[in-house]
């Protein structure tokens, strides 16, 4: 979905809303406007900050979805969904800021992590731009790693996509393990666990496994 994509990263300011023209509902927040050859786009956002859309033929008064349709080509489709892209984007940049991450979780894991190390997470590889890597700033050894990977991966039968970070425990990572800690995805599975950021786990749960981690990563930092 082109709102997905465009908005998973970024967080709605409502304080905006009104200013950029969205109309306040009992539900949330719309604005409408014409993109297109007799087409009129709508969007709304409701007060979790969901974004939903869709495109309506004015004249035939429903909604216009070839737009949507991967295989879709000729100059008019091509016109309408790059348009309405440009239309979210537009309310993209002028209502909402961006997010390091995509869930409310990892963002606030991220916060204490950065608090913690002194510094933001390095971002290593060119084809995995949003996997951040956190370090002890002593002994420069990870702390954390933050990741966005196919949720099966780490969870048996488990679908979509989710942020887990992976921690080191050592000899503690078998007592954690259970629902939304599971064997490290590609790291060593004795030493490493990965953590489901969900909330399947509260906030404190998860900083008492980061503290342990900070712990084993301080081993042979150099005293100052």
């Amino acid at each position: 979905m082109m709102e997905r994509e465009i908005f998973e990263r970024r967080k709605v300011c409502f304080d905006r809303l009104e200013k950029f023209g969205f109309i306040r509902s009992k539900d949330g927040y719309f604005i409408q406007k014409k993109i297109y050859d007799g087409m009129l786009a709508r969007v709304t956002i409701s007060l979790s900050g969901e974004v939903k859309g869709a495109v309506f033929d004015e004249e035939l008064g429903e909604e216009y979805v070839n737009h949507r349709l991967e295989g879709a080509t000729g100059a008019f489709v091509v016109g309408v969904r790059k348009a309405y892209e440009d239309f979210l984007t537009e309310i993209a940049e002028a209502v909402s800021i961006e997010k390091r991450y995509i869930g409310d979780q990892t963002n606030r894991i991220d916060a204490f992590l950065v608090e913690l190390c002194g510094a933001d997470p390095e971002f290593l590889w060119k084809r995995f731009p949003r996997f951040g890597v956190y370090r002890n700033r002593d002994s420069r050894k990870w702390i954390a790693i933050i990741m966005n990977i196919r949720k099966s991966k780490v969870v048996a039968g488990g679908e979509g996509s989710v942020e887990v970070m992976n921690l080191k425990l050592d000899e503690r990572a078998p007592e954690y393990l259970g629902e939304g800690v599971y064997p490290s995805y590609h790291m060593n599975h004795k030493s490493w666990v990965s953590v489901l950021l969900d909330d399947t786990l509260p906030d404190d749960l998860v900083k008492e496994m980061i503290d342990i981690s900070y712990q084993c990563s301080c081993r042979g930092a150099k005293r100052k």
